[in-house]
């Protein structure tokens, strides 16, 4: 009964303390943190507003730190560590106050005492709070200064599940998800993973402004840009392209742009593209437009196979540009010499073009073809496909015509273009000049050493023999490592593989990602090392959280440059079941 006596003391005495004891001192305390809260706050939109201000992201140079991220963010975060562990020392204190009064038994020394620990563990909670408040505000502040204008931090997206980039319908667009500096005059690129109903995002040769909405992040969905906003497609209503009728962005700032489809698109068969969605955008992804327009046109960085290369006749002919190009005007099918004509793939000896389809991949800056002439199957019973036998194929590639005076490309494009409309330049000397019939020069010889008076049209010559290559590719690499903890937020994880490999075979039906389990966003990009013949699959993605578990799994849909299927769990050194985890056959309780 005396503990009961004690403790409704004490808690009578708790509730009125903040008001009794000390009351002037915490409410100056109180406005005097308000006042820093609101001067941080104005502060920070001050200079997230300001142009380009410097995020310190590469303060770590030379200290031996991942310049990755910028050294504030890394000290904000410690701060809010240590000021946690504060909040914790402050909780004990107070339950130390609570176990003095309710052990003083009446001696009223010991309750003073026990006031005062009480008091000041109060005080000191609430300034922690505040401290905490503001380190956090801080914080997001700078992880969302976007280079530019606005405090929306970038890395957003209301996408889940099956709208979620790569694991849902969605297989890739352009610009990618919160890539910076993309010039003013750029265009847009949606593809899905299936055909859709064009009218659901096309309306006449205008987007359907109900369901696609392109706006200013800072104003929302509802601040959608009111100038009219071309649309296009590709034959096989897969990718769609819209193309602002003005330069979007400022001459002086940089401005983060964001497109929303809505959930009312639907798939060619009728059904909603991205099925069950709460709320009416399905998918949104946000970009920094810059400050300046693309006049640089797009050029050859490598091709597959080399010059004067003899190869197995199920080679795929690969195409790699220096920057992503309009899908339009470089993918499709050519068939019967009817269809898409911007990229001919030749047998020299006859004069004929070989029928076929171009895929574009890799964030649209690769281009491959595939014959239709099937002749056998890889280790995955998937068809594989073959040049003639015994040849010399000509792969050919056509500049664009363009207009002189706004130099832009004249639409239907009769060559390929980039995503600012700039014309191939075949001869890489930085200008466009239009296909010979513009520009009376002779077609780029990629097999030649002179290259006087030649143009951008480019070509190259290339032998097949009449074999076919049957060695599949197996990973030689990974990184993070099986296992891996303490990974940087902003790391890619990749996967070396032992040959080149074909582009178009690296999508999210190839490489699975996920976050615990849960549909995440993210997109696969290459890189190739000629001189090892050695292919590098990266998984972009959003920004990792902290303290979870992603998974990433390769299966047999990834295919090398000659059509051979991986094997999963293949290479690093790993017998056994071909379908693993992390070197274990499927099933066993470590690998769900």
């Amino acid at each position: 009964m005396n503990f009961l006596v004690k403790f409704y003391k004490f808690r009578n005495y708790f509730y009125p303390m903040l008001i009794r004891l000390k009351c002037a001192k915490i409410l100056k305390m109180v406005a005097c943190l308000f006042i820093v809260i609101t001067a941080v706050f104005l502060l920070s939109n001050f200079v997230l507003a300001a142009t380009a201000p410097d995020v310190g992201i590469t303060y770590p140079e030379g200290t031996g730190l991942s310049n990755t991220q910028d050294i504030r963010i890394i000290i904000a975060k410690i701060i809010r560590v240590i000021i946690g562990f504060l909040g914790i020392i402050a909780l004990g204190l107070i339950i130390y106050a609570g176990w003095l009064w309710m052990t003083s038994q009446g001696n009223e020394e010991k309750v003073e005492q026990a006031k005062k620990v009480l008091t000041n563990a109060v005080i000191g909670l609430i300034i922690i709070v505040a401290s905490f408040a503001i380190v956090s505000f801080v914080l997001n502040s700078l992880l969302g200064a976007g280079d530019g204008n606005t405090a929306v931090m970038p890395g957003g997206g209301s996408s889940s599940g099956i709208s979620a980039l790569g694991s849902g319908i969605i297989s890739s667009h352009y610009p990618e998800r919160n890539q910076k500096e993309i010039p003013r005059n750029t265009k847009i690129a949606v593809t899905f993973k299936e055909a859709i109903d064009p009218a659901t995002i096309i309306s006449g040769n205008k987007i359907n402004a109900q369901n696609i909405k392109i706006y200013k992040t800072k104003d929302g969905v509802s601040g959608a840009v009111t100038f009219d906003v071309s649309a296009m497609k590709t034959d096989d209503n897969k990718t769609f392209i819209f193309k602002p009728s003005q330069y979007l962005g400022s001459p002086t700032e940089k401005i983060w742009y964001s497109v929303a489809l809505s959930k009312n698109i639907k798939k060619a068969n009728g059904d909603p593209a991205f099925g069950a969605v709460i709320g009416e955008i399905a998918y949104d992804w946000m970009f920094e437009i810059g400050t300046f327009i693309d006049n640089t046109p797009p050029k050859v960085e490598s091709i597959i196979p080399q010059p004067s290369a003899t190869e197995p006749r199920n080679v795929v002919v690969q195409m790699n540009f220096s920057e992503a190009v309009d899908p339009i005007s470089a993918s499709g099918i050519f068939k019967s010499n009817s269809g898409f004509n911007n990229i001919k793939i030749i047998d020299n000896a006859a004069a004929s073009v070989i029928e076929g389809n171009f895929y574009a991949s890799n964030r649209y800056k690769t281009v491959e073809f595939l014959s239709f002439d099937a002749c056998g199957t890889n280790s995955c019973g998937q068809t594989i496909y073959c040049l003639p036998a015994d040849k010399q194929i000509k792969a050919f590639i056509n500049a664009a015509a363009f207009d002189i005076t706004t130099a832009a490309a004249i639409f239907p494009y009769n060559g390929v273009v980039d995503m600012a409309d700039n014309s191939f330049d075949g001869n890489a000397n930085g200008m466009a000049e239009g296909p010979r019939a513009q520009s009376n020069l002779a077609p780029y010889n990629a097999n030649s050493q002179a290259h006087e008076g030649e143009g951008d049209d480019y070509y190259w010559l290339f032998n097949t023999n009449n074999t076919i290559d049957t060695i599949p590719p197996r990973v030689d690499q990974v990184n993070p490592v099986v296992g891996g903890s303490g990974v940087d937020l902003l790391a890619t994880p990749e996967a070396t593989f032992s040959k080149l490999l074909m582009s178009s075979s690296l999508d999210s039906s190839s490489i699975n990602f996920k976050s615990a389990g849960a549909a995440y966003n993210y997109w696969i990009t290459k890189s190739d090392n000629f001189s090892d013949k050695k292919t590098t699959a990266y998984i972009n993605h959003d920004q990792f959280n902290e303290n979870t578990n992603y998974a990433v799994q390769l299966n047999s849909g990834i295919k090398d440059i000659y059509q051979n299927c991986y094997t999963p769990c293949s290479g690093l050194g790993i017998t056994g079941n071909p379908s693993c985890c992390n070197g274990q056959p499927s099933g066993q309780a470590s690998c769900q």
